[in-house]
């Protein structure tokens, strides 16, 4: 499985870049299927490794030469002209502290359009509106560090290849689009509120952020200060966090004492909360991979985690090959997930074997969690200096620190979201959840902003070449062969 993965990614890069045609996919299973039978009596699986290879190539160029994402041409016509149109609004509107963005269908086009707009009116997802405004293309923008960020390529993913600043935006109609997905917005929605009654900022707002991945109201000074320390996958609701919702969904139903009523149930939640946060890339690996592990669980097969992580990578290629390029939440989920599976466990050994095992005990899973988040922060260490341009030191010192407390986090706001929801009550008996919640990420965020303005918490790099990135992958794998080629112990 992990062959055919990797060979379709191959042929998705491959395609991407030369731009043949299906012709060559089409041709290269087809040479695949003769060579099979050609080498089938051999005694060495030639043959069987050659088909595995040629398919997983040949269904990757065919993904890729498929794949449309090409703009519509009669609204590309319109470009630097006031239109005016009706839409939908499809997704939930993105809040920022002094804009709000909708992607919006529109109507008589194919094309998405992304909406710059003010703050207030607000309108929601599924609401049809009118929209009035100068229609212009998404330019790419160059960070503080010095690093240019593709967002042309990154809206374009998504079939988002148009965008307006400051439109006029009238509502024709509410409450539109999906019953099931809008009601989920809406209780996430009631939910941060609820928080936010209780909880003061920025720690609401954090709060919000741990559990649903918003961070409207933390502000750009706080949100640096989390990229600079190496914590910023605590806000944008990373892989970790998807995780220890579904062991918390899983562990509750399983009290019922009902097999199969505990795996349908663990499913809806899962799958629900998904939608309600949005089907971002991160989340999408995350909950593959949950469902995966409560199937294997349910069918009492041990989960294979490596082979589940490339098989959820691959169900999200075939999906949109595009989020190879230029989605940078799949990228670093998928390459710190990889590398959590492939040396945390040489960590944890290494960790046991020296003089740190007394500093960092087993007690709490502290160690395990310090051997995970050692493997993750080396192994996206490439990535993240490409993306950023500079290297968080500190990151690895905090973040075994604040890690252990997330869980606590989560599951005091969860409670302090939840108890609100009773009429009349509700906010009086979350108080005390909301206090444990505040003193908690207080904490997080007084560590954070230590953390951030300790001299030389960061090093300044500037962007790095793919060539660099891809010699330094080719590094780890050599690394882990000979560890389990020797059976290494660090």
């Amino acid at each position: 499985m992990i062959t055919f993965v990797v060979t379709f990614i191959l042929g998705i890069v491959f395609e991407y870049f030369l731009g043949l045609g299906w012709s060559i996919g089409v041709l290269t299973t087809l040479i695949s299927l003769v060579l099979f039978f050609y080498f089938k009596k051999e005694e060495f699986p030639i043959g069987k490794i050659i088909l595995i290879v040629g398919i997983g190539f040949g269904l990757g160029v065919l993904r890729m030469s498929f794949f449309a994402n090409s703009p519509d041409q009669e609204l590309f016509k319109l470009i630097d002209q006031k239109i005016y149109f009706e839409a939908t609004v499809s997704e939930e509107p993105d809040v920022r502290d002094d804009s709000t963005r909708y992607t919006v269908n529109l109507v008589d086009y194919k094309s998405s359009v992304l909406l710059v707009a003010d703050r207030f009116p607000e309108f929601n997802y599924g609401d049809k509106i009118k929209v009035s405004g100068r229609l212009d293309l998404p330019k790419n923008f160059t960070s503080d560090n010095g690093t240019e960020f593709d967002y042309v390529s990154f809206l374009a993913k998504d079939k988002i290849n148009f965008l307006i600043y400051d439109p006029n935006i009238e509502q024709i109609e509410g409450y539109g689009g999906n019953k099931i997905v809008a009601s989920l917005y809406a209780l996430k929605n009631i939910f941060i509120k609820n928080i936010s009654a209780v909880v003061p900022e920025p720690n609401s707002s954090f709060l919000s952020g741990v559990i649903f991945g918003t961070k409207q109201s933390l502000g750009e000074a706080l949100l640096n200060d989390f990229k600079k320390v190496g914590l910023i996958h605590m806000v944008v609701l990373s892989g970790y966090n998807i995780t220890i919702i579904a062991i918390g969904v899983f562990y509750v139903t399983a009290f019922l004492n009902r097999r199969n009523l505990s795996f349908i149930l663990s499913i809806i939640f899962i799958v629900l909360f998904a939608t309600m946060v949005g089907w971002g890339a991160t989340v999408v690996r995350a909950v593959i991979m949950a469902l995966i592990a409560i199937l294997a669980r349910f069918l009492g097969r041990p989960a294979d985690a490596l082979r589940w992580l490339f098989i959820a990578g691959l169900l999200m290629l075939i999906w949109n090959p595009l989020i190879l390029f230029y989605d940078p939440s799949f990228q670093l989920s998928f390459m710190a997930t990889l590398g959590l599976i492939l040396f945390s466990q040489f960590i944890f050994n290494f960790i046991s074997e020296r003089k740190l095992a007394k500093y960092i005990p087993t007690k709490f899973g502290l160690r395990e969690i310090v051997a995970s988040t050692l493997a993750v922060q080396f192994f996206v260490l490439p990535l993240l200096i490409k993306m950023s341009g500079f290297v968080s030191l500190i990151s690895f010192l905090i973040n075994p620190i604040v890690l252990p407390l997330v869980p606590a986090v989560m599951g005091f706001g969860a409670l302090t979201g939840a108890i609100g929801l009773l009429p009349w009550v509700g906010q009086i008996l979350s108080w005390p959840f909301g206090v444990a919640s505040y003193f908690l990420t207080q904490i997080i965020i007084s560590l954070t902003e230590f953390s951030a303005n300790i001299p030389f918490a960061t090093l300044q790099t500037g962007s790095i070449s793919l060539w660099l990135i891809l010699i330094w992958y080719l590094a780890y794998g050599f690394l882990y062969w000979k560890f389990v080629k020797n059976k290494f112990i660090l």
